[in-house]
C-alpha cells in the first residue's frame, strides 16, 4: 500500500484516505441524482450523456487512486488527466442546452470554444476570480504526462539517483514523485469538490455534508502546513 515517507507524512495520507471515503460517497449522491426523476430538465438522451459522462469521472478517480498504491504513477496521472476532462465536459454540457444540443448533433463541438464563451458571459456579468481552475490544473496535468514539463516529468521518477526499470515505480518513490502525488491529490479533491457542487444537495444527504465539511478542514490544514 502507498504511504507517503515526506514530511507530514501521517497527515497526507489520512488526507489520501478520506479522499478515497469522498470519492466514494459523491459517486453514489451523484448517480443517484441524475437517476432521481427530480431532475426534470434534461431528456432522456441528454440524461444518458451525463451519467456516462459522470461515470467516466469516477472511474478514472477510482483508477487514479488504485494505481498510486500500485506505484504506477504515470498511469495514475494519465487517469487524472481523463477525469478532470470528463469533469469540463460535464460541466459545460450540464449548465448550457445549447452546447448539449451541439454536443449531440455536430461532430464539430469543441470542448475549448465552449468553455472560452462561457469565460466570456461570466466576465461580463461577474467580477470574481476564479482561485482554482479545473481547465488550468488539466493543462498542467497534460504538460506533465506528455514530457512538455521534461525535468519535473523525468526527475521524479530517480530515486536514490537510481531509475527502477519496471513498469511500475518500485517499492520506494522519490521525494519528487511524492510531491507531484501530493498535489495531484489535493488537486483532485479540489476538481471533484467543484464538481459535485454541479449536483444540488442542501440538507437532502447529511452524510455527504458531513464528510465534505471534514474533508473541507483537512484541507485547510493541508493549505497551513504546506504553505
Amino acid at each position: 500500500m502507498f504511504a507517503y515517507t515526506i514530511r507530514e507524512a501521517a497527515f497526507l495520507t489520512s488526507f489520501k484516505e478520506k479522499f478515497s471515503q469522498y470519492i466514494n460517497k459523491s459517486y453514489k449522491y451523484t448517480m443517484q441524482f441524475l437517476a432521481s426523476p427530480i431532475v426534470s430538465d434534461y431528456h432522456d438522451n441528454e440524461r444518458l450523456i451525463l451519467i456516462s459522462i459522470n461515470k467516466s469521472v469516477y472511474q478514472n478517480l477510482y483508477s487514479f487512486m488504485h494505481l498510486n498504491e500500485s506505484n504506477m504513477q504515470y498511469a495514475a496521472f494519465a487517469c487524472l488527466e481523463n477525469a478532470l476532462y470528463a469533469m469540463r465536459l460535464y460541466n459545460a454540457l450540464s449548465l448550457n442546452p445549447d452546447y448539449m444540443h451541439t454536443y449531440i448533433t455536430s461532430p464539430d463541438f469543441s470542448l475549448e470554444d465552449a468553455e472560452r464563451e462561457q469565460d466570456e458571459k461570466q466576465h461580463e456579468y461577474s467580477d470574481k476570480t476564479e482561485h482554482f481552475s479545473v481547465k488550468e490544473f488539466y493543462h498542467a496535468l497534460h504538460q506533465f504526462n506528455t514530457f512538455v514539463l521534461k525535468s519535473p516529468a523525468i526527475s521524479s521518477q530517480l530515486c536514490n539517483k537510481n531509475l527502477y526499470l519496471g513498469l511500475a515505480c518500485g517499492q520506494e518513490l522519490s521525494d519528487e514523485l511524492q510531491n507531484e502525488v501530493r498535489k495531484n491529490m489535493t488537486g483532485a479533491y479540489l476538481s471533484l469538490s467543484k464538481h459535485t457542487k454541479l449536483f444540488f444537495n442542501g440538507g437532502i444527504d447529511e452524510d455527504m455534508e458531513n464528510l465534505e465539511d471534514e474533508i473541507y478542514e483537512m484541507f485547510t490544514e493541508y493549505v497551513k502546513r504546506f504553505s
